[in-house]
């Protein structure tokens, strides 16, 4: 599954729900500035990455790793509807301050991730 990211200011962080007992949920609206005007977006924290957005707060530029999940739903009539969300992995401040990413975030690069053969150009021509 393909990983996105979005960068831009919260708008609001919602409370942690539960939904029931074995699932919970938070809610971050984000605004994102397309050409003149905020799009606000919903993003959901879901399980343990719901203690992710403490200490956020309205106002501050994020960057949020996410998913798209898509439902299908059948009503009672039959009528079949689809949802889609998007799934939080990560969010990070922008500008270098705190960051936090949970289970299945992806680790900050480190010297291992460096190409190896530095800057020699061991090209045959």
């Amino acid at each position: 599954m393909a990983s996105y990211s979005i960068t831009g200011t919260i708008k609001s962080v919602g409370k942690t729900q539960d939904v029931s007992d074995k699932f919970r949920k938070r809610e971050l609206i984000l605004l994102e500035t397309v050409g003149q005007r905020d799009q606000p977006i919903p993003i959901e924290f879901t399980q343990e990455r719901t203690s992710l957005l403490d200490g956020f707060k309205p106002g501050e530029q994020v960057t949020v790793s996410f998913y798209i999940n898509g439902r299908e739903w059948t009503a009672r009539d039959g009528t079949v509807k689809y949802f889609l969300s998007l799934s939080a992995q990560r969010i990070d401040r922008v500008g270098g301050g705190a960051d936090a990413g949970g289970p299945g975030a992806p680790p900050p690069p480190s010297a291992a991730d460096e190409p190896i053969g530095g800057d020699e150009d061991d090209l045959p021509f």
